[in-house]
């Protein structure tokens, strides 16, 4: 398996330069990156994009484009990134949808494209760092088989560490 990852309504790629209009459209509403107060902007998903693509050089993952197969629009991410968890290194699955593609599974057919091809890059664990509040995101984890390990803090947040071991 190799990028892009197709599904039955998705398909997951790297994402290119001239995808910023369309990422600052997708991440526009404050309720997708709530952690983040300022507007995001078009500099912003540049820099977004900047950094994933600095990720796919030097780890070999990062956050991957989305898009509706049926429409070809880019309606978030989905990816690996390897993050560092209590001085543990970590390969952390995330994904970023925006407002109007919530609720339709995206989310879980994304992640569980971007788990099987974590399998095949030889990833033994994955994790997701969830706050208690983010309800839709905890759904998404159960339905990928994660469970929660424990309570860790994370960019000055309790977050909760779910894991899943993928062979």
């Amino acid at each position: 398996m190799a990028l892009p990852l197709q599904t039955e309504r998705l398909v997951v790629r790297e994402f290119l330069d001239d995808d910023a209009p369309r990422l600052a459209r997708a991440f526009a509403s404050p309720e997708v990156l709530w952690w983040d107060p300022e507007p995001f902007t078009l500099e912003k998903a540049r820099a977004w994009i900047a950094k994933a693509r600095e990720g796919y050089r030097t780890s070999g993952c990062g956050l991957y484009a989305v898009e509706s197969r049926a429409a070809g629009r880019l309606i978030g991410d989905c990816g690996l990134v390897v993050q560092t968890v209590e001085g543990e290194e970590v390969v952390e699955i995330g994904w970023h949808l925006e407002r109007t593609a919530w609720g339709h599974g995206y989310a879980t057919e994304a992640a569980g494209a971007v788990l099987e091809y974590a399998a095949e890059l030889g990833v033994r664990h994955v994790c997701s760092l969830i706050v208690a509040t983010n309800e839709r995101s905890r759904r998404v984890a159960q339905k990928l088989g994660m469970t929660i390990e424990r309570l860790v803090a994370h960019a000055g947040l309790p977050h909760d560490l779910w894991m899943l071991d993928l062979g």
